[in-house]
């Protein structure tokens, strides 16, 4: 029962900087590909944005993931 609450309260933690950090910054992106590289469907993103439509929970994690990962400017 406690993992299951620490696990909705980090969807929730994760949902809400994923939408927070689309909505700054969904001019600057290719939503298109980032749909792509999650294997979302298609106008997922931009309907979240455009008609604040909600993102099913199943595409948080991965969402949060890319953009993670290229919000890290990391040298490899």
């Amino acid at each position: 029962m406690h993992e299951e609450l620490v696990t909705s309260k980090k969807i929730l933690n994760n949902r809400k900087r994923v939408e927070k950090w689309l909505v700054k910054n969904h001019k600057y992106i290719n939503i298109t590909a980032l749909e792509k590289e999650i294997s979302a469907p298609k106008g997922l993103v931009q309907k979240f944005v455009k008609y604040d439509k909600k993102i099913n929970d199943k595409w948080i994690n991965p969402l949060y993931s890319i953009i993670k990962r290229f919000t890290s400017f990391n040298l490899r």
